[in-house]
């Protein structure tokens, strides 16, 4: 995943540990057949005097030593002694280096997050989160998501290797600020209870008023009540899979060419809207002028005026004379390869 997972080598540990278990298997053997090769030590004997000798556990001689044994067995005190020294220092070491990539990892996904902006937080990556992170992952939209679950942090992680996720609360305001929400664009609030997305939906409208909020409402009853809360758009999976589905037999065909994105067997097109800034040069030119379909291959279906999603400003089909302002929003339909260059325009 990158030079944060790799902070922790594995493959340098298992050497460590691999240098252990021969160290200890060596001092072993060469006790067994030491102390075997003293008088009326049997093969056992010698096997258990070495294992009690080593770990230092205090027992006395199994058979009495001569003095040569005695001097045998005070070097192998020595080596049990090194012996547990290379393991304590092995575990502590590694220990050690665990906590250090966790934390190492956590303060570079924080820097990360704060080189990070106009993105959207996600708070809650179950199944609707990581749909959701699975379309970001596919436009390259910058995202943070919050979770409190380390299983569901691992699946987002299969999902996107390189995700900027934050191990927290979503209700707690110090994970909404850590996710940066002063400089995000967007909030989904997508966790299990519809009363935990109400008090997302409160606190991240209060800490960014000019965000644009998404909530899921399990039941009907409480989309008034997320939209209260301060949710511009409240989604129930119930109600929009239903339409989907009646879509996609009532009007297959027409469902299959504008929608692509919630089918799989789609014509690969893409309903986008893209802003108009001040410094794009198409700004202040006309439709017929800016040749958007000619230069990005895309066709222009609406224009949303002062970025007013439809207000009584925008125009939907709109002709060849109308003006493409600051500000404007535009509403196109194209090969998502094709948005790149429609970017570069408008931007």
């Amino acid at each position: 995943m990158g030079p944060v997972r790799r902070l922790f080598d594995f493959s340098r540990f298992e050497g460590r540990l691999l240098g252990a278990v021969c160290f200890t298997l060596s001092l072993t053997l060469i006790g067994t057949t030491g102390f075997a090769l003293m008088p009326e030590y049997s093969l056992s004997d010698a096997f258990f005097m070495t294992v009690i000798t080593v770990s230092a556990v205090g027992y006395g001689e199994i058979q009495t030593l001569t003095d040569g044994g005695r001097i045998f067995a005070s070097f192998m005190i020595a080596g049990g002694i090194v012996t547990l020294a290379i393991w304590f220092a092995l575990i502590t070491a590694t220990l050690v280096e665990m906590d250090l990539t966790q934390t190492f990892k956590g303060r570079s996904t924080m820097k990360r997050i704060d080189d990070v902006d106009g993105h959207v937080i996600l708070c809650g990556v179950g199944r609707t989160g990581l749909a959701a992170i699975k379309r970001f992952v596919a436009r390259g939209t910058p995202y943070v998501a919050i979770e409190n679950d380390p299983g569901h942090l691992e699946d987002v992680r299969q999902v996107d290797p390189e995700a900027l996720v934050i191990q927290g609360d979503a209700m707690d305001d110090d994970s909404l600020v850590a996710a940066g929400i002063d400089r995000a664009q967007g909030l989904i609030a997508a966790l299990s209870a519809d009363t935990d997305n109400a008090f997302v939906c409160l606190a991240a409208r209060e800490l960014n008023p000019d965000l644009t909020i998404v909530g899921r409402a399990r039941s009907v009853e409480s989309v008034s009540k997320l939209k209260k809360a301060g949710a511009d758009r409240v989604v129930t999976p119930n109600a929009t899979g239903g339409i989907q589905m009646a879509s996609l037999v009532l009007r297959p065909d027409v469902t299959l060419f504008v929608d692509t994105e919630t089918s799989g067997d789609s014509m690969g097109l893409l309903l986008e809207q893209v802003s108009v800034s001040e410094s794009s040069e198409v700004a202040g030119l006309t439709l017929a002028e800016a040749r958007i379909p000619a230069r990005t291959g895309l066709l222009v279906v609406a224009i949303q005026r002062g970025g007013d999603v439809g207000g009584e400003g925008s125009v939907y089909n709109p002709g060849p004379e109308e003006r493409v302002r600051p500000g404007d929003l535009l509403v196109v339909l194209g090969p998502p390869s094709k948005f790149a260059e429609l970017h570069r325009l408008l931007s």
